[in-house]
Parts: C-alpha cells; sequence; structure tokens
C-alpha cells in the first residue's frame, strides 16, 4: 500500500521541523556573528522549505498555475531573504551599535 501525497508532505514537513528544532537548539554557541548570521540562513532556508512543502501539497498550489506557485514561492524566499538582511545587519553591527 502506498501512502497518500498528505502523509507524505506530513512526514517530510516533520523531519524539516526536527532539523529546525536540532539547529535552532544548538545555535548561538558560536563566538562570532558571522556564525549566528550562517545559522539564521540555514534555519530561514528550512522555513521556506517548510513554507513551499504548505503551499504545494496542502494548498494545491501544485496543481495550480506556474504563475502562482512562483509568486508564493518568490514572496516567502523574500520574505525571507530581508529577515536575513535585517539579522546580519544587527548582528554585524551595520545598525543599532551591534553586539
Amino acid at each position: 500500500m502506498k501512502p497518500d501525497r498528505l502523509t507524505v508532505s506530513w512526514l517530510i514537513l516533520l523531519g524539516l521541523s526536527a532539523a529546525t528544532l536540532l539547529l535552532a537548539s544548538h545555535g548561538g554557541n558560536g563566538p562570532g556573528a558571522a556564525e549566528g548570521v550562517a545559522g539564521a540562513a540555514v534555519l530561514l532556508g528550512l522555513a521556506v522549505a517548510k513554507g513551499r512543502e504548505i503551499l504545494l501539497r496542502y494548498l494545491e498550489l501544485d496543481r495550480a498555475g506556474a504563475g502562482w506557485r512562483r509568486l508564493l514561492s518568490g514572496y516567502l524566499a523574500v520574505l525571507c531573504g530581508a529577515i536575513l538582511l535585517i539579522t546580519a545587519a544587527g548582528a554585524l553591527g551595520w545598525v543599532g551599535g551591534g553586539r
């Protein structure tokens, strides 16, 4: 018996969430700001992967037109990129006086 696509998607989301939890629980132990920014980039990458999985499988955008997939996936990427830029700006002392 082959599992349905929502079950597979749910298992993928569980795996991505477990990876996020493991990385986030061990983050912040590095000596410098660059490690913090790199860790944030990895966590945001996992967030984009989870968001795309939800969009494609649960909101059924895999059946919709390519325009909707590109638009919403692009929105996720731009949003996470902005969050990463703000994180880098604060961690590296570009704004707010740094740490």
